[in-house]
């Protein structure tokens, strides 16, 4: 697997940086959790453990293990999370250069939480994080839609169904 390093990053507090070229497709490493979150294991804010690091996958919590915690959003992100039936992996989306901090998008595979001001500085950078996949402009859901994991897809079917029919025809008249 490649190599990575947690830095300083311009985005925000600390990122994960390639120290090697990267080709797309190409898996980056396997997404690492500590453990799951529960009433009997809950987060320990003193040993560092945040709730922004801990996303619910097919309803449960997890806590992410470093350096993955450290993956910054981007609203043009450079890897995403492939969900497999035993392991998640970092794939790269296009070709990375080394030194190039790695970015996903954190509303791939989210049905809902907090949106904050987003620092990613891309072009198409939409200004904040955004709460959902289902309030993502229509472009980003085209997009990402391929990207989706069969847990989120198998959970919000009728939703993807919904606006699998509504990006391909476009908006009813009157909407």
């Amino acid at each position: 697997m490649p190599e990575v390093a947690v830095r300083d990053s311009p985005i925000g507090g600390r990122g994960v940086f390639t120290l090697e070229n990267l080709a797309t497709g190409q898996v980056v490493r396997e997404f690492a959790f500590e453990r799951e979150v529960t009433a009997e294991a809950p987060l320990r804010p003193k040993a560092g453990e945040l709730p922004e690091h801990c996303p619910v996958i097919n309803g449960r919590r997890y806590l992410v293990a470093s350096p993955d915690r450290y993956l910054n959003h981007c609203c043009n992100p450079n890897v995403y999370l492939r969900h497999g039936p035993e392991s998640i992996d970092v794939v790269a989306l296009r070709d990375i250069e080394v030194d190039t901090e790695l970015t996903v998008d954190y509303l791939i595979n989210n049905a809902g939480g907090d949106s904050w001001p987003c620092n990613c500085g891309a072009a198409r950078c939409r200004g904040k994080t955004g709460k959902s996949f289902f309030t993502l402009p229509a472009p980003f859901q085209r997009e990402y839609l391929p990207l989706l994991a069969p847990w989120f897809r198998e959970h919000y079917h009728r939703e993807l169904e919904y606006l699998t029919d509504s990006l391909a025809h476009g908006p009813t008249k009157g909407s």
